[in-house]
């Protein structure tokens, strides 16, 4: 969550997490979403019953990969709840936006995707976020690449996946890799989250390992 206001990620636990941190799906303005992963996308069904139940009345942005709108409109039907699908776009006022890479608006907010890699089979986006006079990077799930090199160069804070190793060919990143960006990129702040297990940020200057429900001010 950035500000309380926007959403990074629809994950499965989201609903039960707002709820302990005390924050209210019906003040969100955007959600965004990096790709089609089931862990970053699967509370769709139950945000979006939420969004419903809110009665809010402003506009909801849901920025995203291309076809995202199709996607989440696919998951209501395999959860076998078209009707709260329907009932939701009829109720409230859901605008889908497309990334391009460009600074694009979401309400009160301003967003640009930039495309990572992480598996060859989807398009996947970090984004890079303003908030309050700093700019947050979000690394999505990544390996090293260009557009993670274009984050790091442009955000004060660094949101970074660390998942570790997995079958080959690499689809996270590694606590070297961190250690590589760090040394390319002094500047930004890390946190490292979606981590896998032994990850250790103590020896990586300006950088910590995010806590489950941990509030940061930057």
């Amino acid at each position: 969550m950035v500000n309380g206001r926007i959403l990074v990620d629809p994950s499965p636990t989201v609903l039960p997490h707002l709820r302990r941190c005390g924050l209210r799906p019906g003040d969100l303005d955007a959600i965004v979403v990096s790709h089609f992963h089931a862990d970053h996308t699967f509370g769709w069904p139950f945000l979006l019953l939420e969004l419903l139940r809110s009665g809010r009345r402003a506009p909801v942005f849901v920025v995203g990969p291309a076809r995202t709108d199709a996607y989440f409109a696919a998951m209501m039907d395999l959860a076998g709840v078209p009707g709260i699908q329907k009932a939701a776009h009829e109720v409230l006022d859901i605008r889908y936006i497309e990334v391009d890479g460009s600074w694009q608006i979401a309400g009160p907010h301003r967003i640009r995707a930039v495309e990572v890699e992480h598996v060859p089979e989807l398009r996947c986006f970090g984004f890079v976020l303003d908030a309050n006079g700093q700019r947050i990077g979000y690394s999505g799930d990544t390996r090293p690449c260009a557009g993670l090199d274009d984050i790091a160069a442009n955000c004060d804070v660094l949101v970074l996946e660390c998942n570790g190793a997995h079958p080959p060919p690499q689809t996270h990143m590694l606590v070297e890799d961190v250690k590589a960006l760090r040394e390319r990129f002094p500047s930004p702040r890390f946190v490292l989250t979606h981590v896998g297990p032994g990850v250790d940020a103590v020896h990586i200057e300006n950088c910590v390992v995010a806590a489950d429900f941990e509030v940061m001010l930057v």
